[in-house]
């Protein structure tokens, strides 16, 4: 049978999510996997991770030749350490399932609930939809807790010859548990639980532990200042700037770290007092508090953005913001076929797979 486009595009570029619900003995009690289109990942992480921080020069050490550098930075940002999630649940925390039109939708023809379609751009500012706070023991930040390796088959030379078929290592599995006592609800009664309705790939800054921060992804892989002069203080504050309504803002003179923000960057600005203690944090009325670095010189004091800071009425805004470097990178977010309830009673198994065709 002959294939379709799109059938040809969706195997070049499919991942796939696996979760495996067992009891509280191990038990398996099912397995589900849903497919997922993850090129966009491949191609990010692959950029920034493939190239190699030094370059060989064979004019230097008196033309005997040395390693130098390349002017790449192979970050650990680009590298997925974490998997995320998010529910369905109303302001009282009650849950939701299928009756969430921010998750799901009727389809006309089946009358069945099906996931909405996630589009591009900048929608939930760059976050899940509805995620689920972040608290420690309770809803902990979810690290990456394994990775392997799996093979596939890749034809080389003329396909369908025996000797012609090569296995490659070509298929990474990233895996964490959400054990029993993990998000399982608010915790306003014994039979709470959350209908786990999205989860998401991520990389960012690292963390051993983020405490009762009581926040979002999007508020947690901030990255400010220290906020003391302590250098055991672990809070940070945001970095000074001064705006004048164009795409151009200046860091404070008293500001010494110049260097926490640097081109490529994807910045917050805020208010010039903002902290990083959990709280939601003022966007000054814009309609998106994000923008892009496009120019910044190492050790300068001038940031270009990619556009000009202005309010939600395109009034500029001037004077001291506060100013975030964004660490969040999530590189594949998928809303599930159907919602699991994870409760006391259930350890979830969720496992990664990419395939780098």
């Amino acid at each position: 049978m002959k294939k379709s486009l799109m059938d040809i595009l969706t195997k070049s570029a499919k991942g796939e999510i696996e979760f495996i619900i067992r009891d509280k003995n191990g038990n398996v009690l099912s397995r589900r996997r849903e497919p997922n289109i993850v090129k966009i990942f491949a191609k990010e992480m692959l950029a920034h991770r493939l190239g190699y921080s030094q370059i060989w020069n064979p004019n230097a050490n008196s033309g005997e030749g040395a390693w130098e550098s390349s002017g790449i930075d192979p970050t650990e940002e680009f590298a997925a350490k974490y998997i995320l999630l998010g529910a369905s649940f109303d302001e009282n925390g009650v849950p939701l399932e299928f009756n969430d039109d921010r998750f799901y939708s009727v389809d006309s023809v089946t009358n069945s609930f099906i996931p909405i379609s996630l589009t591009p751009g900048a929608e939930y500012d760059g976050d899940l939809i509805n995620p689920i706070p972040l608290l420690e023991p309770d809803t902990p930040l979810k690290r990456i807790e394994d990775i392997s390796f799996e093979s596939s088959y890749q034809p080389s030379g003329t396909p369908l010859l025996q000797d012609d078929v090569r296995a490659m290592n070509n298929v990474a599995v990233y895996e964490t548990v959400v054990r029993t006592d993990e998000y399982n609800g608010f915790g306003t009664t014994d039979s709470d639980y959350f209908t786990l309705t999205e989860v998401a790939l991520a990389g960012g800054r690292i963390f051993d532990s983020i405490g009762a921060c009581n926040c979002t992804p999007r508020t947690l892989f901030l990255e400010g200042v220290a906020a003391g002069t302590d250098s055991s203080s672990n809070s940070e504050r945001a970095l000074i700037c001064s705006a004048s309504g164009g795409d151009v803002i200046s860091i404070d003179g008293a500001e010494t770290d110049v260097d926490l923000i640097s081109e490529g960057d994807q910045i917050k600005i805020t208010t010039s007092s903002s902290v990083l203690d959990g709280t939601d944090l003022d966007n000054l009325d814009q309609v998106s508090s994000y923008y892009l670095v496009i120019s910044k010189q190492v050790g300068g004091r001038d940031v270009q953005l990619d556009r000009a800071v202005v309010d939600a009425n395109g009034d500029a805004i001037v004077g001291d913001v506060g100013v975030f470097r964004d660490t969040l990178r999530i590189f594949s977010h998928r809303v599930l076929q159907t919602p699991i309830r994870k409760s006391s009673d259930i350890e979830l198994v969720i496992r990664w797979r990419i395939i780098f065709n």
